[in-house]
């Protein structure tokens, strides 16, 4: 009599070949998503800091165009900006000036509310709006001061700064209206760093720009090259590349050198985010002759 013997279950070898091709079925399954996430990660970081950029961009065109604004052009600045002393950090501004450097990457301008709708940098109306309704085309007692500036955030390690607006509204005697003494609000995040640079005439020559300096000037300033920093909330994103090669086009663009602190204090908070050049120039036409 013949016995055929039949197989249950598996043998060792079966069992540890399925488990070889199950092992490389999900490392593969686990690389592909890693991959995935990486890359999600890395647009989602390049369209943060494209718009952080873009926006800073048209908040300091919106702001810095006004500098100098008088709602009777036939006045002059000397008349419509008198001498004051120091408020929202800006310094004194003296006889007739209407924008004034206070730091590498701050800045202070003054202007008149173009009509009673005319909103300042925290989207606030002027004191004196119904006077300025009942009234178009007259000269105004109230004069917007702004403060253009960034700040860094120390709260956590490797956050990134902002660009901050300080406001306030005098007289034209320098007395601070009721509901507008200086206030500071945060107007765009994100930014890494913010420098400025002012494009200014002669004494001879009011009309045209012979240079840019980064530097406090008396020269007629007729324009503003503003230069920002993006960097991305987004950690870990760069391959292979160190802080000092990410950094290397914003350094030599603002003209950075190596010892610089700033330079410095971004490597040393640098945890391998993406990084967004933003610059612009804006010419004063309020302030040109």
């Amino acid at each position: 009599m013949t016995y055929q013997r039949s197989q249950s279950g598996l043998s060792m070898v079966e069992l540890l070949v399925a488990l070889a091709i199950s092992s490389f079925l999900i490392l593969g399954v686990t690389q592909v998503y890693i991959d995935n996430k990486r890359s999600y990660s890395f647009q989602q970081s390049q369209t943060e800091n494209l718009e952080s950029g873009r926006y800073a961009l048209l908040v300091l065109q919106q702001e810095l165009t006004k500098a100098g604004y008088r709602r009777r052009p036939d006045e002059g600045t000397d008349i419509a900006f008198p001498a004051v002393g120091d408020l929202a950090g800006c310094g004194a501004f003296s006889l007739g000036q209407a924008i004034k450097r206070t730091a590498f990457n701050s800045l202070c301008i003054r202007y008149e509310p173009r009509n009673h709708l005319e909103r300042n940098c925290l989207g606030e109306l002027p004191v004196t709006a119904a006077d300025l309704e009942e009234a178009p085309y007259t000269s105004s007692d109230e004069i917007i001061i702004e403060r253009l500036y960034f700040a860094k955030d120390d709260d956590e390690d490797g956050e990134a700064g902002a660009l901050m607006c300080t406001r306030v509204h005098t007289t034209r005697a320098g007395a601070t209206l009721d509901g507008r003494e200086a206030q500071s609000g945060e107007l765009v995040s994100g930014l890494a760093d913010l420098r400025y640079e002012f494009g200014t005439g002669t004494a001879a020559d009011p009309r045209s720009i012979t240079q840019y300096t980064s530097a406090s000037t008396t020269l007629p300033i007729l324009a503003v090259r503003h230069t920002a920093l993006m960097r991305s909330a987004g950690a870990r994103l760069r391959d292979s590349i160190d802080a000092a090669t990410a950094l290397t086009t914003w350094q030599d663009m603002v003209e950075v050198e190596d010892d610089d602190e700033v330079l410095a204090a971004l490597k040393a908070d640098d945890s391998g985010q993406l990084y967004q050049i933003s610059q612009s120039n804006v010419m004063l036409r309020n302030l040109m002759p």
